[in-house]
C-alpha cells in the first residue's frame, strides 16, 4: 500500500490536489469550527503533496524499493532505499555508485514494458569494460558453479535448504558464506591431489585493472570482451553477478536514463544503513 502511494502518478496527484482544495472550500462555507479545522488538514495536505510529489521526488529525493536479488548481497528485496535525484544534476556518475535507472524495454526479458531498475556503475565514458569468468578445473574436467555448490552441501559447508550460496573462487579455495575452503580440503573431498585442481577466479576489469568489488556475492561465471562505454553512456553491473539483467548482456545504458544514487536503506529497521 505504502509502495503504491510512493509512487502515484503525477496526473493522480493532481487530482487528488485538485479534489482536496474542493473540499477546504466547500467545508470553509460551512462556517463551523469543525468545518474551519477539517479545512485546514485539507489544505495542508494538499500543499504537502504538491510539495512532495512535484518538487521533491521529481528533483530531490525518491523512495524506491527492491523488487529482486540482483544486488545480492548489498540489497536484498524488499529493502526499501532513498535515492539521491539532485546530485547528477550538478554532478557526473562515479564508478561504484549505486544508481536506479529507468532501464529499456528491450531489458525486460518478460515484456513488461520500461521498469526501474538498480544496479552498481562500473564505467564511465571512455571506459573500457572486460569480463573473464571464473573457472573450477580438476584434472581435464572443468566443474559448474552449481556442481562445486553440490560439493559444499555434500560436504555440510552450507544448509541444504539455502535458496542462495555464496561461492566465490580463489586461487587457492573458494569462499563460501565467508567460510575459507582451502584446496586442500576441496582435493580430499574430491578424491584427487591439491595439484589436480586449478581455480581460476572471475574478474571485472577496468581498462584493464582488475577491479577489487568485495561486495559481489559471486566472481563472474561469463566472459564478456572488452567494450568500449562510449560517451553519454554508463555500463552498470549487479553485485549479483551471475543473476543479474544488466549490461554485459544489453549493453552500456543510456547515461539520460539514470534517475540517481541511491543513499541509504530505510526499511526494514533491521536493514537501516547508508550506501556506499
Amino acid at each position: 500500500m505504502t509502495e503504491k502511494l510512493a509512487n502515484l502518478s503525477w496526473q493522480s496527484v493532481l487530482v487528488i490536489v485538485a479534489a482536496l482544495l474542493v473540499l477546504r472550500y466547500a467545508l470553509l462555507k460551512l462556517d463551523e469550527p469543525l468545518a474551519k479545522s477539517a479545512a485546514e488538514v485539507a489544505e495542508s495536505l494538499a500543499v504537502a503533496m504538491a510539495l512532495v510529489f512535484f518538487v521533491i521526488r521529481p528533483f530531490l529525493v525518491q523512495a524506491f524499493f527492491i523488487p529482486s536479488g540482483s544486488m545480492h548481497p548489498t540489497l536484498l528485496e524488499d529493502d526499501h532505499i532513498l535515492v539521491n535525484k539532485l546530485g547528477y544534476r550538478l554532478f557526473k556518475p562515479q564508478p561504484g555508485d549505486i544508481v536506479v535507472f529507468k532501464a529499456p524495454e528491450s531489458w525486460d526479458q518478460g515484456g513488461g514494458g520500461e521498469k526501474d531498475y538498480i544496479k552498481r556503475l562500473v564505467g564511465v565514458p571512455g571506459d573500457t569494460i572486460e569480463v573473464r569468468g571464473g573457472e573450477f578445473i580438476v584434472g581435464a574436467q572443468i566443474l559448474s558453479r552449481s556442481e562445486v555448490k553440490n560439493l559444499l552441501i555434500q560436504q555440510g559447508v552450507v544448509p541444504v535448504n539455502r535458496s542462495e550460496i555464496q561461492c566465490k573462487y580463489l586461487t587457492d579455495g573458494v569462499i563460501a558464506d565467508g567460510r575459507v575452503i582451502p584446496k586442500s580440503q576441496l582435493a580430499e573431498w574430491l578424491g584427487v591431489k591439491p595439484q589436480d585442481i586449478r581455480i581460476v577466479p572471475g574478474q571485472t576489469l577496468r581498462n584493464g585493472k582488475v577491479l577489487d568489488e568485495p561486495y559481489t556475492l559471486e566472481d563472474p561465471d561469463y566472459d564478456l570482451p572488452k567494450t568500449k562505454v562510449q560517451e553519454g553512456t554508463v555500463f552498470v553491473m549487479g553485485d549479483n553477478r551471475n543473476n543479474s539483467n544488466d549490461s554485459h548482456r544489453n549493453g552500456p545504458l543510456d547515461r539520460k536514463r539514470v534517475l540517481g544514487k541511491a543513499m541509504l536503506i530505510f526499511w526494514p529497521p533491521s536493514r537501516i544503513r547508508l550506501l556506499i
